[in-house]
């Protein structure tokens, strides 16, 4: 899990990879880059929509499969102690066991990551991340969200992190 055993790609500058990522929201935002304003306008807005509705999102978007309406969150945990050193593959396997498992047994999946953000004190962290994804239902969001929570604070004391990123998206649909 140290950072030594992940590739370490730093020919893209801070500020060019800053305007891809406004581009890409802005294409979004926008409805996409062939996007109609028609659809735009009789879209219902999650916010907004009912059991129905979102249903109907999953029958649209994977007819046919029996896909049902979930919540996928992602967690990204930084593997860096404030002294320097990294996480271990044990320390990580123990706090899995411990932390995460027994809030969702159901299944989750953990993938090697890299990253950068700007920390507290204005400087340009870079480490070897782990990326937490999880998937539940939509009927079990404040149970999840609580247990997620849980999650976060208990990496954050225990390994003396900043913070955990957190991502939720809603809905996506789920076939098994």
């Amino acid at each position: 899990m140290g950072a030594e055993s992940l590739p370490r790609n730093t020919s893209y500058s801070r500020q060019w990879v800053l305007g891809i990522v406004a581009i890409a929201m802005a294409i979004l935002i926008s409805g996409g880059i062939v996007g109609s304003s028609q659809a735009q306008d009789v879209a219902t807005p999650i916010v907004d929509a009912t059991p129905d509705d979102v249903a109907n999102v999953c029958d649209s978007t994977a007819p046919g499969v029996g896909a049902e309406p979930w919540v996928r969150t992602e967690l990204y945990f930084g593997t860096t102690l404030p002294d320097g050193s990294a996480i271990t593959a044990d320390q990580w396997a123990d706090f899995l066991d411990e932390e995460i498992t027994p809030r969702f047994p159901a299944g989750l999946t953990v993938l090697e990551g890299y990253g950068q953000f700007l920390n507290s004190e204005g400087v340009i962290a870079e480490e070897a991340s782990i990326v937490l994804i999880l998937f539940y239902p939509g009927d079990a969001i404040d149970d999840s969200s609580a247990g997620i929570e849980e999650i976060r604070d208990a990496y954050e004391t225990q390994f003396e992190q900043e913070s955990v990123l957190r991502v939720d998206e809603e809905p996506v649909c789920v076939s098994f």
